[in-house]
Formats: structure tokens, C-alpha cells, sequence
């Protein structure tokens, strides 16, 4: 494998890509790392890394110093594209020389140690993971994956009162530019000021075809600005299952256009749910709102309109997690903000439980709820893909006025 193979193995679908011997990382075993060896296509570069120990273990007396580097280390890489640090591989001129692998007692323990250390980052902890492949004498190579960063630029305090900013360039970090720096903050800002008018543009789309009280939900990935993925070719040559990824939520196959795939009901039987899936990652779900009638309690002549959400809140926990499924078969992690909308709600009723556990009616306040963006940082985790349904639940219970 050249070095140009392996640049575009990177670039390709995001850093993620990165393989030895055919493998993803978390695969690789020490035979694999032998691949590394005298390697040119692995030379060290923006996304590569060796070192032969870890410092902060090695140099006592400089503890405190080495463990801020190794912070520097990861702020570098989350700053750039992502990347991969190897401790306990040597390198002479750049290219692995050796594996000398580094002596752990309780790899559980290491782990939770750095990512104590990471805590001192801001303004969060980016994205890394760990990999511990035993080689000889009990020995491991630590293989630390940093994903690249969402909230850009990374700083680290050190000592108290001073800022360092750190960035991956060629086969060593620098300290970023003002340039950098400045971009770094201002994009930041930019990806909340796109959410907002893509949501706004899918909005004003929906609503000139609105015939009943709708919610329309959107799951935008972070790189939704910059990433783009042939949803239908995905789909026709079977490396997407819609069906089985948003089972119930489509009525027909999927067709192709200019923004990538959606489900129509030819059938035109019915108008419930749509389901889209952008080129950009994104997957939205328009769906109408059941309503009923009955009549007043207290006027017996005043039929009262309710509204009932069971079924939308039951669609939306599907949504977020077929999206995390899609995500876990296109090998890609990032960060998700999972945004609702509500529209035409306006003075219907629903059921709310008050303070002595009864039910009791509240109105909706407004025609259009706009809600804040939930966030989940890595889709593909489990547990906080559960946190983020059971988070949305309950902000779009709350923006109905359902207190429970």
C-alpha cells in the first residue's frame, strides 16, 4: 500500500476509514501492527503519531509537564482532522521501528486515568478512544483514536491563567495561528446559524402543504455543512436497508432526488408520515398529529379538539434510533442535534398529570414550537443515543405543556 492509499483511506468517508491489513481500528492485533514496520505508507503525518513510551508513566519527576503534553497531544489532533497516537512504538525518521509496547498493570485503570487527565481541556472533552493490543512480555501498544473536533478550537490551561492552542501539522503539532484560532470560533458559531435556516427552509416547505397539526423532527449531523453521502446508490447496492433502518415509517421503495432519497405513499391512501433522507447525513420525518373530539364536561354543548402524541413520541424514539443504526453501518461517529418542531397546535388540549397525580387538560400556548436542539455527541453510543430520545421526550412533552 502506497502513502497516497493511505492518505485517501483517511480522507475518504472521514477519518474513520483508517485501516491495517484490512482492518478498522479496534481489529488490529500485534501481527497487524507489524505492518507498520519500516512502512512508508504509515509514515508519521497529520493523522499518525508514534511514541515509544508513555511520558507520564516514564518521568516522575515530570509528571505534571508530561501529562499537559499529552493534552496538547489530543487538542492537536482534535483540532486538525482527528487522528491515531501509538505509545509504544518507536519510529526512526518518522516510520515505526519497533514495538516496544509499554508495561500496564490495569488497563481499565489507565484508561479512566487519561481521561481524568483530558477533563482539564476546553471548552469539552473531544472525542477519543482507546485501543489495548497486547504484544510480548505483557506489554501493550495503546492506540488512542482522536476524532476530529466539533467544537474547535481545544484549549488547555497550563499553569493556571495560561492558554495554549495546539494544532496537527505534518508529522508534529504547532501552536495554531491567529488565523486559526479565529476560524476555529468562528465556525462554531456558524453550524448553530446553519441549523437554524435549514430548519427554517425545510419549515416553510412542509408548511404549504399542511392539511392538519404536524411535527416535523430532523436528526442533522454536526458535518451536515461540508459531509456527503449517495444515499439511494447506498441504498440500490443494498449497503443501506431503509426497511429494516425506519421499519414502519415508509410506504413505498425509495426514490431518488436532488437531496437524496424519500418514501412516497403512491397509494395516496395515506397522508401520516414522510420520511427523507438527505446526501448530507440528515434524516427528517414530517408526521400528522392525531386529534380528537369530545365533548366538555362542563359545557355540554362545546366540543373540545385533543391532542394525542402518544403515537409521534413512539415514531420519534424509532427515528433517532434507526438514524444511529445508519451511522453504525456507514462506520461514522459524530455529534447529532435532533431538533423538533410543532406546528398548528395552537388551543388544542391535552392531558397533563398535576401535583396530586391526577389528569387534568392544558392548552397549547402558540402555533409554531420551535424546540432547542438536543445533542447527541457520538450517535453511535448506545447509551447516549437513550439519554437523547429520553431527552427529547421529555422537552417536547414539556413544550405542550405536559408535565409528566
Amino acid at each position: 500500500m502506497t502513502g497516497w492509499d493511505v492518505q485517501m483511506q483517511l480522507w475518504i468517508g472521514g477519518i474513520n476509514q483508517m485501516r491495517i491489513n484490512n482492518k478498522e481500528f479496534g481489529e488490529w492485533t500485534a501481527d497487524d501492527l507489524q505492518a507498520l514496520l519500516s512502512n512508508d505508507a504509515y509514515r508519521e503525518n497529520n493523522f499518525i503519531d508514534y511514541k515509544v513510551n508513555f511520558a507520564p508513566l516514564v518521568d516522575k519527576c515530570s509528571k505534571r509537564e508530561k501529562q499537559a503534553e499529552f493534552r496538547n497531544d489530543v487538542c492537536s489532533f482534535a483540532n486538525a482532522d482527528g487522528g491515531y497516537i501509538f505509545y509504544g512504538i518507536g519510529e526512526s525518521s518518522g516510520a515505526a521501528s519497533i514495538l516496544a509496547g509499554i508495561s500496564i498493570p490495569n488497563i481499565d485503570r489507565f484508561e479512566l486515568d487519561r481521561r481524568n487527565e483530558l477533563q482539564a481541556i476546553r471548552p469539552t472533552v473531544p472525542e477519543v478512544d482507546f485501543s489495548f493490543i497486547p504484544i510480548q512480555d505483557g506489554k501493550y501498544v495503546v492506540v488512542l483514536y482522536i476524532q476530529r473536533g466539533l467544537y474547535k478550537p481545544y484549549i488547555t490551561e497550563e499553569p493556571e491563567g495560561q492558554f495554549h492552542f495546539y494544532i496537527r501539522h505534518g508529522n508534529k503539532k504547532q501552536a495554531m495561528s491567529y488565523t486559526e484560532i479565529r476560524n476555529g470560533f468562528l465556525n462554531a458559531a456558524m453550524l448553530s446559524e446553519d441549523i437554524k435556516s435549514f430548519r427554517k427552509e425545510r419549515l416553510e416547505e412542509h408548511i404549504t402543504e399542511m392539511k392538519k397539526p404536524f411535527a416535523l423532527v430532523q436528526v442533522i449531523p454536526a458535518t451536515f455543512r461540508s459531509d456527503y453521502v449517495p444515499m439511494y446508490d447506498m441504498y440500490r447496492e443494498g449497503k443501506l436497508n431503509f426497511d429494516a433502518l425506519f421499519n414502519g415509517m415508509m410506504y413505498d421503495r425509495a426514490v431518488p432526488n436532488v437531496d437524496g432519497v424519500y418514501f412516497p405513499d403512491y397509494s395516496e391512501q395515506r397522508d401520516f408520515e414522510k420520511l427523507q433522507v438527505f446526501n448530507n447525513g440528515t434524516v427528517e420525518l414530517k408526521i400528522d398529529f392525531e386529534i380528537r373530539e369530545q365533548n366538555s364536561k362542563s359545557q355540554q354543548l362545546k366540543t373540545e379538539r385533543y391532542l394525542i402524541i402518544f403515537d409521534f413520541l413512539d415514531e420519534l424514539k424509532k427515528l433517532i434510533q434507526g438514524t444511529s443504526q445508519m451511522y453504525q453501518k456507514l462506520g461514522r461517529s459524530t455529534a447529532m442535534y435532533v431538533c423538533v418542531t410543532i406546528v398548528g397546535c395552537k388551543d388544542l388540549w391535552n392531558y397533563t398529570v398535576n401535583a396530586y397525580g391526577a389528569n387534568t387538560p392544558t392548552k397549547v400556548d402558540r402555533n409554531q414550537i420551535v424546540c432547542m436542539p438536543i445533542e447527541i455527541r457520538n450517535i453511535q453510543d448506545d447509551q447516549q443515543v437513550r439519554e437523547g430520545i429520553e431527552n427529547c421526550i421529555r422537552m417536547t412533552k414539556y413544550s405542550l405543556g405536559i408535565r409528566k
